[in-house]
């Protein structure tokens, strides 16, 4: 069962919300696209799908060919 949350927005994010939704959500309210941000924030934060994280090369793996 999804958890109730209240968020306050100060009046320029709420503004940027209201023109988003007219703009890409047309017909969604505020509560609907905010829970779409959350998830979507939310799936971002999750490891990789092997479940570590990806911790980049081992010093001894570095060199002139994967440097950028």
């Amino acid at each position: 069962m999804p958890t109730s949350v209240t968020v306050l927005l100060g009046d320029e994010v709420a503004a940027t919300l209201d023109r988003y939704i007219a703009a890409e959500r047309p017909g969604h309210s505020r509560a609907e696209v905010m829970a779409e941000i959350a998830a979507r924030w939310a799936r971002a934060q999750r490891p990789d799908a092997s479940g570590t994280p990806d911790e980049g090369l081992r010093p001894d793996e570095l060199n002139a060919s994967n440097d950028s």
